[in-house]
């Protein structure tokens, strides 16, 4: 399946589900804008209005009180999304949250925070856009869970896009922010080993690919899991593709060689293009 991570395409199989965390942040901190995106399966009688009374309630408990914070309704290219603005009248900006249901079932809650005066304005066009809009004069295009979004330029896709199977034993990552090789300590997460036991990485085979039209290097390693002995508790395969000239790196890791091998990453290696 063809999965879109700004501003890369890259096909992964149908089992390995999108586990990214959609977090579109303006460049700095302090009062830099933050949009969060998250999208669930949730019971089918949860509805809409529901999300939004426990961000309600949530908020009320954290700021202590509720002053009666508007809620409304936008209509955008999944249906109608609820919303709730929870601002106070003598501060600059606030939080903005809306939560819809998609056609597939999904529950999506959105969560905006902004200090700009305008960011009300801002907030209603980008839940409006979900599903597909208009690109107002300094907005993009840009994808979450496989769906079009239309946000302001300024809010920069996550730098990780991250996919993985049910029970993790394939995980993929597309990370736009690196294009070093693993060192140690990136090892030692992957290879996942418990207090007391060994690590050994074993160099499998490396080579050169071409990734998003750029040269690549590749390369390969078993990680195997060792009690103090040296006898072997387990293994993870674990392959890297990263091309410098674009900061541009795929990750696979399998907990089993068989579920994609080789033949599995390089047709995934050849995929990875911009779109």
């Amino acid at each position: 399946m063809l999965r879109f991570c700004d501003p890369y395409a890259l096909d992964v199989p149908d089992a390995l589900a999108d586990r990214t965390g959609y977090v579109f942040e303006e460049a700095g901190a302090g009062e830099a804008d933050r949009l969060a995106i998250e999208v669930e399966e949730l019971p089918a009688d949860v509805r809409p209005a529901d999300v939004i009374a426990a961000n309600r309630k949530s908020a009320a408990r954290a700021l202590g009180g509720d002053p009666g914070w508007p809620e409304g309704q936008v209509m955008t290219g999944l249906g109608p999304a609820h919303t709730l603005a929870i601002t106070d009248p003598e501060i600059a900006g606030g939080v903005w949250v809306a939560a819809l249901r998609d056609d597939r079932g999904r529950m999506w809650t959105l969560r905006f925070e902004s200090a700009r005066e305008w960011a009300d304005t801002v907030f209603l066009a980008l839940v409006a856009a979900i599903g597909g809009g208009s690109l107002p004069p300094g907005w993009a295009e840009r994808r979450a869970h496989g769906v079009a979004l239309a946000l302001p330029a300024w809010l920069r896709p996550p730098r990780v896009f991250r996919f993985a199977s049910a029970g993790d034993e394939v995980t993929c990552l597309l990370d736009q922010g690196s294009s070093d090789m693993p060192q140690e300590a990136e090892f030692e997460a992957w290879g996942e080993p418990a207090p007391g036991e060994l690590l050994v990485v074993h160099p499998l085979a490396a080579g050169t690919a071409t990734l998003a039209g750029a040269e690549a290097a590749w390369g390969e390693w078993r990680l195997d899991r060792c009690d103090p002995y040296g006898a072997v508790l387990g293994s993870t395969w674990a392959r890297v593709a990263a091309a410098p000239g674009l900061s541009l790196r795929l990750v696979v890791i399998e907990r089993a060689a068989e579920a994609l091998g080789g033949a599995g990453f390089s047709a995934m290696v050849a995929s990875v293009a911009r779109h």
